[in-house]
C-alpha cells in the first residue's frame, strides 16, 4: 500500500517510471578485486542479453555489489578506470557470491560502453560515482548532485546555509568565488565520488548545520608533477578583479607534496546605498545618500605534505598563510526634516584594514586492517592579526548654523586557536562499524579599539562611550561515539555527540559554561534490492556559535546617522532537524522537515539612546524561530547533451522575538536551476537562475531577489586548456531592504559592483610531468572554529 501511494504521488507531478522488479527474481552478487586479493571500489557491473543490459551496479568501498534479475544465462562485463574489461558468462540462479578478479590496464578506458547507476543512497548521504570520461570539472559535477545548489558564489544543500565541503577528508576554509575557482581545478578524471550528507554525524563537529559535502580524489600511485594555473577578471561599470591562481602536486617516493596559492586583487569596487524614511508624523522626512570606494588585495597560499611511513602508517603537516589589505573612503549627503527644521549633514570616511592568519596542522594516521579500521590524531593551530585605522569628518548645517566633528579611531585585534582531535573507526563486520573520537579546542581572543575626538584646540581627546576592550577566552571539550549497520534493505547510522563549552568574557565580566549533548539518528529502507525507491528519516541536533565579528562591540559608522555594532552577550543557537526523504531513482528527492531554532542569532535594527534619529544594525538571540520546509530535487536529461537540475525549497518561518512576544508567521520560496548544453569541440553553455522570495530578519525585511546567469566553457589543447567566460546577474538585480522600529520605518537600496552585473572571463592551464600522481592531502581538524575568524 506504502509504494502504491509513492508512485501516485510521483505520477502526480509529473515523474514518469516505474521500479520495476523482475518478475522471478534472483540475487546475483559477489565482489570486485584486483590481482592481490583487494577490493576494487566503485567497478560497473552489467548482465547483459543479446548485448542489450538487463541490470546493472557499481561496487562499493569494499568492491561488494549485489542486483537483481531474472534466472537465465547472462554476459557479465565488468569495468574499471586502471583495469582491463573484464567478461564471463554466468547461470542464474548461482548458490554462492561470485568473485570476479580485475588485471591492471596500461592504458586508460576511451568510453564506458555498459550503464549502472552513478548515484546511491545510504542511510546518511548521497554517493555520486564519477566516471573518469565525464569531461567535466567540480563545479558541473556539484551542480549536478542530489540537493547541492550553487548559488551567487555559494555553495549549499537544499539552500540550509553553513554547509562544509571537505576533499580527501580536507576541509576547504576558501569561501565564494576562490571556493568556486578551486572546486573547478578539480576534473573528473581527478574525481572518485561525491557524498552528499544533508545533516551531518556525530562524527562531525555540532555546528555542521549546513552538512557536508565530501569530495574524495582518485588514487594514483606513481611519481611525477601536476598541478594548475588560472588567471580569471570580473568587470562591471562598478567592479574590477583580477583572480590568479596556481597549485602544484608532487610525488617522490613516499612524499607527497602539495603546493597552492589564489589572489584576489581588487582595485576598484564601488557601491551605493539610498535610504528613506518613514515616519507616522508626514511632517518629519529623512533621506540619505551614501557612496562607497575600497582597494583590497586578498591570498592565500598554503602548502603540505604527507610521509607513508609504510602501507599502514603517515605523517602529515600543512601551513597556510591568508591576508588582506583593505583602503576605503565613504562619503555621505543626509537631509533631516523634524518638527518644522531642516538638518543638513555631510560626511566623509577613511577606513584602513588589514589582517593576516596563519594556520598550520599536523597529523598521524594509523590503518588496522584493509577494511577501512583507522585511527587519526590531529593537531591544529591558527592565530589572526587585526589592525583598523578609521577617520571621520562631518560638517552638519542647521538654519545659518555650522558645526562640524572630526575624530579617528584605531583598532586592533588577536585570535589564538589550538585544537587536538583523536578518532578512530573499527570496522566489526562487512556493514557494521563504530567510530568514536576526542576533540579539544581553545579560542583566545584580545580585542580593542580607541576613539578620540579633535577638539576645537587641536587636542585629540578619548571618546570613551565609542571605544572599547573585549578579553574572550572558550574551551570546548568535545566526545563522540557513532554506530552504523546495514541488514537487507535496511541502513542505520546513531551517533551522540557531547560536547563541554566554557567561555569567560573578561572584560564584561560574563563567564558561562554549560554542556550539551548532540544526537543524530539516520534510517534507510529500499522498496527492492536495486534501490529505487528508497524512504530515508533523519534527525540531528546542531549547535550555532556566534561568529567572532557578532560578538566585537566596536561601533562602525557607515553614516551621519548609522552604524553597526556587535554584542558580546550573544548566546549560542541550538537547532533540532529532522525529515523525511523520498528518493526515486537515486537521484529525485522529495524531502519534508522542519529546523527548529533556539536563541537564533539575528540582525536587529534599533535606536541609539543618546540621540533616537541614529539608528543602528546589531545581533540578537531570537527566543524561538521554527522553520517548516518541503524540498524537491528533480534532475531531468532529455537527451545526452542536455541536462537541467531543479532545486526548490517551500518554507513556513515561525518566529517569537521575546517569550512575551506572539508569533509571527511568514511563508518563503528559494528556486534555484541549472541548464547545461554540451556541445560538439568540447563546448559547454549554461544558464542558472536563482530566486528567492522576501526574506524576514529580526525586525528587517529583504525584498525578493531574481537572478539569471549565463556562462561558456571551451576545453582546448587536448583538455589541458580551459577558457571560461560569463555574464552573471544579466539583469542588474540589487538588494533593496527595510528595517522596522518603532519611531520609523527605514527603506534602503544597495547597489554594489560585486552583487550587480559582472562579465567574467578565465584561463585554465592544467600540466603533468610524468605519471599523474597521487594528490594525498594532510588530514586536520574540523575548521569550524578558525571559520568563525572570517570577516562578514
Amino acid at each position: 500500500m506504502k509504494r502504491l501511494l509513492f508512485l501516485i504521488f510521483f505520477a502526480a507531478v509529473g515523474l514518469s517510471g516505474v521500479a520495476r522488479r523482475p518478475a522471478v527474481a534472483e540475487v546475483y552478487s559477489g565482489r570486485v578485486a584486483d590481482g592481490q586479493g583487494n577490493g576494487v571500489e566503485y567497478a560497473t557491473i552489467v548482465l547483459l542479453q543479446d548485448e542489450n543490459q538487463q541490470a546493472g551496479t557499481t561496487t562499493d568501498g569494499e568492491g561488494d555489489f549485489s542486483m537483481e534479475a531474472k534466472a537465465g544465462i547472462y554476459k557479465v562485463a565488468v569495468q574499471c578506470i586502471g583495469y582491463e574489461t573484464m567478461e564471463k558468462n554466468v547461470h542464474l540462479p548461482v548458490s554462492t557470491p561470485d568473485t570476479l578478479v580485475l588485471k591492471p590496464s596500461s592504458y586508460a578506458l576511451k568510453e564506458v560502453i555498459v550503464q549502472a547507476k552513478n548515484i546511491e543512497r545510504k542511510a546518511d548521504r548521497f554517493v555520486v560515482s564519477v566516471s573518469p570520461t565525464a569531461g567535466k570539472d567540480g563545479t558541473e559535477l556539484l551542480s549536478q548532485a542530489p540537493g547541492v545548489w550553487l548559488a551567487e558564489d555559494n555553495i549549499s544543500i537544499n539552500g540550509s546555509q553553513g554547509t562544509k565541503v571537505f576533499v580527501d577528508d580536507r576541509e576547504i576554509r576558501l569561501t565564494g568565488e576562490e571556493l568556486l575557482t578551486y572546486l573547478r581545478s578539480l576534473k573528473s578524471e581527478d574525481i572518485k565520488r561525491i557524498e552528499v550528507i544533508p545533516i551531518a554525524g556525530a562524527e562531525y563537529e555540532a555546528n555542521s548545520r549546513g552538512g557536508v559535502i565530501l569530495i574524495t580524489l582518485r588514487q594514483r600511485i606513481n611519481n611525477g608533477i601536476q598541478g594548475n594555473i588560472t588567471m580569471g577578471t570580473g568587470l562591471s561599470s562598478t567592479l574590477t578583479n583580477y583572480l590568479p591562481s596556481g597549485s602544484l602536486n608532487a610525488r617522490i617516493g613516499k612524499w607527497t607534496v602539495n603546493a597552492a596559492a589564489s589572489t584576489t586583487l581588487a582595485p576598484k569596487n564601488e557601491s551605493v546605498m539610498i535610504s528613506s524614511r518613514q515616519y507616522p508624523d508626514a511632517a518629519n522626512r529623512f533621506s540619505a545618500l551614501s557612496l562607497f570606494k575600497t582597494r583590497s588585495n586578498y591570498g592565500t597560499e598554503r602548502i603540505s605534505t604527507v610521509f607513508e611511513i609504510d602501507t599502514l602508517n603517515s605523517l602529515g603537516a600543512e601551513i597556510e598563510y591568508t591576508g588582506e589589505v583593505s583602503k576605503g573612503s565613504s562619503s555621505s549627503q543626509t537631509e533631516l526634516t523634524k518638527q518644522g527644521f531642516l538638518i543638513n549633514s555631510i560626511g566623509n570616511y577613511r577606513q584602513n584594514d588589514n589582517y593576516n592568519t596563519v594556520a598550520a596542522t599536523a597529523n598521524y594516521l594509523h590503518k588496522f586492517d584493509n577494511n577501512g579500521s583507522i585511527l587519526k590524531l590531529i593537531v591544529d593551530y591558527a592565530n589572526k592579526e587585526s589592525t583598523g585605522k578609521n577617520n571621520y569628518y562631518i560638517v552638519q548645517k542647521i538654519s545659518e548654523q555650522t558645526k562640524d566633528s572630526t575624530y579617528r579611531s584605531n583598532s586592533n585585534a588577536t585570535y589564538n586557536i589550538v585544537s587536538a582531535d583523536a578518532s578512530g573507526k573499527k570496522v566489526l563486520r562487512k556493514g557494521m562499524s563504530l567510530n568514536a573520537g576526542v576533540k579539544y579546542t581553545y579560542t583566545y581572543m584580545d580585542d580593542h579599539s580607541l576613539y578620540e575626538d579633535l577638539t576645537a584646540d587641536r587636542q585629540w581627546i578619548v571618546k570613551l562611550s565609542y571605544g572599547y576592550a573585549l578579553k574572550y577566552k572558550e574551551h570546548i571539550m568535545g566526545a563522540y561515539a557513532a554506530f552504523s549497520a546495514e541488514a537487507g534493505r535496511w541502513s542505520l547510522i546513531a551517533g551522540l555527540r557531547g560536547e563541554y563549552t566554557q567561555t569567560s568574557n573578561e572584560s564584561d565580566r560574563i563567564d558561562r559554561d554549560y554542556f550539551d549533548l548532540f544526537p543524530n539518528l539516520s534510517l534507510t529502507y529500499a522498496f527492492n534490492n536495486l534501490k529505487t525507491w528508497m524512504l530515508v528519516g533523519q534527525y540531528a541536533r546542531n549547535i550555532e556559535r556566534p561568529a567572532f565579528y557578532t560578538l566585537n562591540p566596536n561601533r562602525l559608522q557607515t553614516s551621519d546617522y548609522s552604524y553597526n555594532m556587535g554584542n558580546p552577550y550573544l548566546k549560542p543557537t541550538h537547532i533540532n532537524r529532522f525529515s523525511a526523504t523520498v528518493v526515486y531513482n537515486y537521484r529525485y528527492t522529495l524531502t519534508v522537515g522542519g529546523s527548529l531554532h533556539r536563541d537564533l542569532i539575528r540582525e536587529f535594527c534599533k535606536e541609539d539612546a543618546a540621540d533616537p534619529d541614529v539608528s543602528f544594525i546589531t545581533y540578537e538571540n531570537h527566543d524561538v524561530e521554527n522553520h517548516w520546509f518541503v524540498a524537491a530535487n528533480i534532475p531531468v536529461q532529455p537527451v545526452s547533451w542536455c541536462n537541467l537540475t531543479a532545486n526548490f525549497v517551500g518554507v513556513r518561518q515561525n518566529i517569537r522575538m521575546t517569550k512575551e512576544s506572539d508569533f509571527a508567521h511568514h511563508y518563503l520560496a528559494f528556486a534555484n536551476a541549472n541548464l547545461s548544453f554540451i556541445l560538439p569541440e568540447s563546448i559547454t553553455l549554461e544558464a542558472q537562475y536563482n530566486g528567492a522570495s522576501r526574506l524576514y530578519s529580526g525586525n528587517s525585511e529583504v525584498a525578493s531577489r531574481h537572478i539569471f546567469n549565463l556562462s561558456a566553457r571551451k576545453k582546448l589543447a587536448n583538455n589541458r586548456l580551459l577558457l571560461t567566460a560569463s555574464v552573471n546577474n544579466i539583469f542588474n538585480r540589487y538588494n533593496n531592504f527595510a528595517s522596522h522600529i518603532e519611531a520609523y520605518t527605514t527603506q534602503s537600496h544597495f547597489e554594489s559592483g560585486h552583487l550587480g552585473r559582472i562579465f567574467k572571463v578565465s584561463l585554465t592551464w592544467n600540466f603533468n610531468s610524468g605519471q599523474k600522481v597521487k594528490k594525498r592531502t594532510v588530514e586536520r581538524g574540523s575548521n569550524s572554529e578558525i571559520n568563525r575568524l572570517n570577516n562578514k
